[in-house]
């Protein structure tokens, strides 16, 4: 959903930079979460580290009898692995430099964007008319009288397909239907002189 969001920066930039994503923004920084971790060593001293984010969506929740992770096992798991823990290490036995990297790549995990993905065309393209320029009851062109226009070609950018999709079908069914309507009264008035 980034690219919906960040299309025209992302195109600005020619489909390369890093990409900063903060995993669990709820906990707080990056030193909140190396300090909340670090508390695990002394609540939780025979954990394993990798079993799994012993950090929940919620200090409440955490008391209860299933409580929510606040990042899922497997890559919990996998930031485990990336800041040096092997799976048999327990949280009592956790170095104070692998926490700290473990808190940087729940907070400032940064991602490397070298260009578009495998389909090498965005789901959805950004820009188009300006909706300044359209009469939006019939979808018909301000600067030139019987053009309707309708989908893509408007600047008009849903948050992900479904909604780019329902804009196509509904802007194409109010312009096609201005189309045709101005298209009988033009048949019409010419036929009657």
């Amino acid at each position: 959903r980034l690219s919906a969001f960040a299309a025209r920066e992302f195109h600005d930039e020619n489909y390369r930079g890093d990409v900063f994503v903060h995993w669990a923004p709820h906990l707080g920084t990056a030193e909140e979460i190396e300090e909340a971790l670090w508390q695990i060593t002394i609540t939780s001293p025979k954990r394993a580290v990798s079993s799994g984010c012993p950090l929940f969506t919620s200090q409440l929740e955490s008391q209860t009898e299933s409580p929510s992770s606040s990042i899922p096992k497997r890559l919990w798991a996998a930031f485990a692995f990336e800041s040096g823990f092997d799976k048999n290490t327990i949280w009592s036995e956790a170095p104070k430099k692998k926490v700290r990297v473990l808190s940087r790549l729940i907070s400032e995990f940064v991602v490397d964007m070298t260009g578009k993905g495998v389909f090498k065309e965005e789901f959805v393209t950004a820009g188009g008319i300006s909706l300044k320029e359209i009469d939006m009851k019939q979808l018909e062109s301000k600067k030139c009288s019987g053009l309707f226009c309708c989908g893509e070609v408007l600047d008009v950018d849903g948050v992900t397909g479904g909604f780019n999709f329902m804009n196509c079908w509904s802007t194409g069914y109010i312009a096609g239907n201005s189309a045709a309507d101005r298209a009988q009264k033009e048949s019409l008035s010419s036929s009657i002189s």
